[in-house]
């Protein structure tokens, strides 16, 4: 089966919002987007129901995005700069710190993620990465980039473990990040979203894990060298 090749030209510019603040047409159909790819994956979702969701016709969304493709390819690149704005923070507190201890890091790294599952459009992100993660019709560069913090936590861990090289770096990346979203995912199971906050136990095992997992993973990759 084909992939789905996005482009990486630049998004036209999004129309500006009403001036009441409500959601533009775009924004609208980009939102109900995101939730069918977040909830039924790229081959599961339909372009008619899209339009319906977001209460336009099959015509319009045509004209805005050109085709399934083409929308996803908007969905990922409105996501992506939605994700690089909220890590401004936790960027913030890594690069101002002279040193990084890799416990701190990864604690205030958990933290983020946990809390970001808490918000609606966050919530929404995770699960469309999670998702589309394991779509094979989508190119697998851009699987891998629309998580924008696997490059802040790629600088962070050279940062803690300087002697590491980039591939034992990397691979500490795709085990702590699966086993931390699964974590998320885990603690919010029969639960209300805003219950993944208060549950201080489950992040402290969270972070002990992954703690545990990354110097398991490189005291490994060493040890075979």
């Amino acid at each position: 089966m084909t992939d789905v090749h996005l482009t990486d030209t630049a998004p036209a510019p999004a129309p500006a919002p009403a001036a009441d603040g409500t959601p533009s047409r775009r924004d609208r159909i980009l939102e109900s987007a995101a939730r069918a790819f977040a909830t039924h994956g790229y081959r599961g979702s339909s372009l008619r129901d899209i339009a319906r969701d977001a209460g336009c016709s099959l015509t319009l969304l045509d004209h805005h995005f050109g085709g399934k493709g083409q929308l996803l390819d908007a969905v990922l690149q409105q996501q992506h700069q939605n994700c690089e704005k909220r890590l401004d923070g936790l960027r913030a507190s890594i690069e101002s710190a002279p040193q990084i201890r890799l416990e701190d890091f990864v604690e205030r790294w958990a933290n983020y993620e946990f809390d970001l599952y808490t918000t609606p459009q966050g919530r929404l992100y995770l699960q469309l990465m999670m998702r589309l993660s394991m779509e094979s019709e989508v190119e697998a560069q851009r699987r891998r980039d629309l998580d924008c913090a696997q490059v802040l936590v790629l600088k962070a861990f050279e940062r803690a473990r300087p002697e590491l090289d980039h591939g034992a770096r990397e691979a500490g990346w795709f085990l702590a990040s699966a086993a931390l979203y699964a974590a998320i995912v885990r603690a919010d199971e029969g639960t209300p979203p805003e219950g993944v906050t208060t549950s201080t136990p489950e992040r402290r095992r969270t972070v002990a894990f992954l703690i545990d997992g990354l110097e398991g993973c490189w005291k490994e990759g060493a040890g075979t060298s």
